[in-house]
């Protein structure tokens, strides 16, 4: 029997310019394989799948308006977890009997009890109606009882987009983000002797994408997307370095079933 608290208050502090929220949620997360491979695709075939026991999740924030056009939201939270499922890069298989998977080409699921202190930020604006403008960051503090280190865990993340509707047909957009450095553990394998395996640093990357459209109709819509425009060659998991510049162009139509 598992009981978790759901409790939400919200005091407003000046009518719709300051609002005042505080309260505590909690929740069993049925981790699946699917949801794994989602978030990362290199996950090895055979992994440990449990459940997440997030105890409980204590906030308190301020959100409202800066201006009629300006929003915001302010956020810190202490969040208590049993079995928080964290991604680890699988060792060398030392044996003769190798799997495609075991060549610390994949990633396993290691879960650990943590604790999560982070602070959240958000402005919004209309800068008109054509234009639209946000960013956030959060910032994030991580106490482990058996692993290392958080793995593949971001201290810090970043994110701004903008977008515009140039006509009533054409649109177009922008966004930049970063995600901080993290934590991983390898081994090495020389003169066919794996030496043991050490914390390593991924770096932190930046990203911009761009996007431009057009509406040909309400059904039929041509876009133009450019990704990584930087053409960072980045990892966002070990060993898998993301493509570079890339441009697409598309069309997208909708059926009227």
């Amino acid at each position: 029997l598992l009981i978790y608290p759901k409790i939400n208050a919200s005091f407003n502090v000046v009518d719709d310019l300051m609002l005042f929220y505080v309260g505590a949620e909690g929740n069993l997360e049925q981790n699946t394989y699917y949801d794994f491979a989602n978030e990362n695709p290199f996950v090895s075939p055979r992994l440990t799948i449990a459940p997440t026991d997030k105890q409980y999740d204590l906030f308190a924030g301020l959100k409202g308006k800066l201006t009629n056009n300006i929003s915001y939201n302010i956020r810190g939270s202490y969040v208590n977890e049993r079995n928080k499922a964290l991604f680890k890069s699988n060792e060398y298989a030392n044996s003769t009997m190798k799997e495609g998977y075991t060549l610390g080409n994949s990633f396993e699921v290691v879960y650990d009890d943590m604790k999560t202190l982070s602070f959240f930020g958000e402005l919004k604006a209309d800068l008109s109606e054509k234009v639209s403008l946000g960013i956030n960051g959060t910032f994030n503090s991580y106490t482990n009882d058996i692993q290392k280190e958080a793995w593949n865990l971001p201290a810090i993340k970043l994110d701004s987009k903008i977008d515009f509707n140039i006509t009533e047909k054409w649109y177009a957009g922008a966004n930049v983000f970063f995600v901080g450095e993290r934590k991983e553990e390898q081994s090495y394998m020389t003169s066919l002797v794996i030496d043991p395996r050490v914390v390593i640093n991924l770096a932190g990357y930046f990203d911009v994408n761009a996007h431009v459209g057009f509406k040909y109709s309400e059904k039929l819509t041509a876009f133009l997307r450019a990704n990584n425009i930087t053409n960072q060659n980045y990892q966002k998991w070990l060993n898998y370095p993301v493509q570079g510049l890339q441009v697409v162009l598309g069309a997208n139509y909708k059926f009227d079933f």
